[in-house]
């Protein structure tokens, strides 16, 4: 009898503690890279809305970044490379309305170890390093030609 009830007692201790655990996981690196990313696409899609044409620069980025100041000093803290003056093909609200495909922008490690990459249509998705290297790549465009300055002259 002493055997059940030191059994019965234990079981009675500890079923309270089964299943109990966080339950607020931390985010894991591939969800921070992918939020990054994400954020990154938003902040493109919002300079080409502002500006008719995708930036070339982090610099053209930054000066167009007062919706989002923070996100321009995450983008250089966060590893992330960018395929600069891409143009997206859609600038709707959500992503995904497109069939283009071509790689945007990725974390550094990606060519190497594989990871999460941002889409031209601004969706994510998370290759394998293989299936990155054999993805296609977004084309740049050209930068927009600077207005040559006008020469003064001082014939009269």
């Amino acid at each position: 009898m002493s055997t059940r009830y030191r059994i019965l007692s234990l079981a009675i201790l500890l079923f309270p503690l089964a299943g109990c655990g966080s339950t607020s996981a931390l985010p894991t690196a591939d969800a921070s890279d992918e939020a990054a990313l994400q954020q990154v696409g938003e902040m493109l899609r919002d300079y080409q809305l502002s500006n008719g044409a995708p930036p070339h620069t982090l610099k053209q980025l930054q000066a167009n970044a007062g919706a989002s100041p923070g996100g321009v000093e995450q983008l250089r803290s966060s590893g992330v490379v960018v395929i600069w003056g891409a143009t997206l093909p859609d600038t709707k609200e959500e992503p995904g309305g497109s069939p283009d495909e071509d790689v945007l922008a990725y974390g550094k490690d990606a060519p190497e170890k594989g990871g999460a990459v941002l889409l031209l249509n601004r969706t994510v998705r998370t290759m394998t390093a293989d299936e990155f290297k054999a993805a296609p790549k977004a084309k740049s465009s050209a930068p927009p030609a600077k207005s040559p300055s006008k020469a003064r002259s001082n014939a009269r």
